[in-house]
């Protein structure tokens, strides 16, 4: 089974090292790294989109080529000579364009654009986060909202962002849960709680995700904190938690997408867990088991941002327009089973019957309000403190190698 996508932990120190000296740059400049200048629209014949690995049917991505008559370039895997796949020689899966939101920073944006050169893309996705410190940093182009006229169509849930309000600099491509996935055959019966899952019970057999934000946000719901309001002190504790956790050995490894083989082979009986790789689990294996725990989740999105200088601007916007038509939109998720951010997705897939109407009321991709209540962003630290605890959750990975 290929992975959705592929967060692997590629480069951090580097990448920690590299925020920490733009983020000074832009608080010393006084702000002045600003999207206030709009572009002019000028079509041309070409698209360039990078993004995560199959985060979309390829086949719809062509389609959505041919409709607007223009040539697209989407990269989301390696491809070597003679157009062939290349494939990691350890696991044998497609070699990622975007592997992580590190990689992606040290490897394809900064580089470029801490300079001011002309991206060789035209969208990029980053998850939520890197994507507000793009914006902060003035490399994003802000929206031709009035040619994405399916800007309506976003989630309001995704327009209150404190970093990008209204959604006039990125927008979401699709949203996920962290939550807990688990084989209640090891666990000896349900997991609801965060607390279960630190149980000594499981010593050993647990994974922990490889995302600072989502691992340390769980550990701050288990200490009774909120993450959408972190301070520096309940970000400390709960990064406290996770520390002592990995030192006693609760975790048998940090795991991204490959929670999913770790399960189903028996080397984990539970773990921090991605809704979009839980659902397409559940799917093949449905005895394995999915919970949004008591005390709530964590939630987070990839978000479809345009960089300063993309040469292909006017049609970065019709990109987006298209992807933000509830029948497009739908079709999108259908496949990646992650949360649709656009509005009217849920009834297009009920629209179909048949397998698409059954999404259509899976609470994985199309979450209740009761479930809505229970999850929780990630908020906004000061950028000192923010990478302190990057740096701290960074050395953890030591303890697994």
């Amino acid at each position: 089974m290929l992975p959705k996508r592929s967060r692997r932990p590629y480069s951090r120190r580097q990448f920690l090292a590299q925020s920490s000296a733009f983020g000074a740059a832009a608080l010393l400049s006084g702000c002045a790294l600003s999207n206030s200048s709009r572009r002019p629209l000028v079509r041309t014949g070409a698209l360039d989109v990078i993004n995560w690995y199959d985060y979309i049917d390829l086949a719809t991505a062509d389609r959505f080529a041919s409709e607007l008559g223009i040539s697209l370039n989407y990269r989301d895997r390696l491809y070597g000579e003679g157009g062939i796949e290349v494939l990691d020689d350890a696991t044998g899966a497609a070699v990622p364009v975007y592997p992580d939101n590190v990689t992606g920073f040290s490897d394809i944006i900064e580089p470029v654009l801490s300079v001011g050169a002309q991206p060789d893309f035209d969208i990029i996705v980053p998850t939520n986060w890197l994507a507000g410190r793009m914006i902060d940093n003035g490399w994003v182009e802000e929206l031709p909202l009035e040619v994405i006229t399916n800007h309506v169509n976003i989630d309001p849930a995704y327009l209150t962002n404190d970093w990008d309000r209204g959604s006039r600099f990125q927008m979401p491509w699709q949203a996920g849960i962290t939550g807990i996935a688990y084989n209640p055959e090891r666990t000896d019966g349900e997991i609801t709680s965060i607390a279960e899952l630190f149980d000594p019970s499981l010593a050993g057999t647990v994974g922990l995700v490889g995302e600072m934000r989502e691992a340390v946000g769980f550990a701050m719901l288990l200490n009774g904190d909120d993450p959408s309001r972190p301070t520096p002190a309940s970000a400390r504790a709960g990064l406290a938690v996770i520390r002592a956790a990995v030192e006693r050995g609760h975790f048998h490894s940090i795991v991204f997408d490959d929670f999913v083989d770790l399960l189903v082979d028996g080397t984990l009986s539970a773990s921090m867990a991605w809704s979009g790789q839980a659902a397409l689990l559940q799917l093949d294996r449905p005895e394995f088991q999915y919970v949004i725990p008591d005390e709530g989740a964590i939630s987070w999105f990839d978000t479809m941002v345009i960089p300063k200088g993309a040469i292909n601007y006017a049609n970065a916007a019709e990109w987006m327009n298209w992807a933000y038509d509830p029948v497009n939109a739908a079709e999108i998720s259908a496949y990646t089973l992650y949360v649709s951010p656009v509005l009217g997705a849920q009834d297009a897939l009920r629209a179909q019957g048949g397998d698409a109407a059954e999404l259509a009321d899976n609470p994985l991709l199309f979450p209740d309000n009761e479930t809505r209540n229970r999850l929780f962003t990630w908020g906004s630290l000061d950028l000192d403190t923010e990478l302190e605890i990057e740096a701290e959750f960074d050395s953890l990975f030591d303890f697994f190698e």
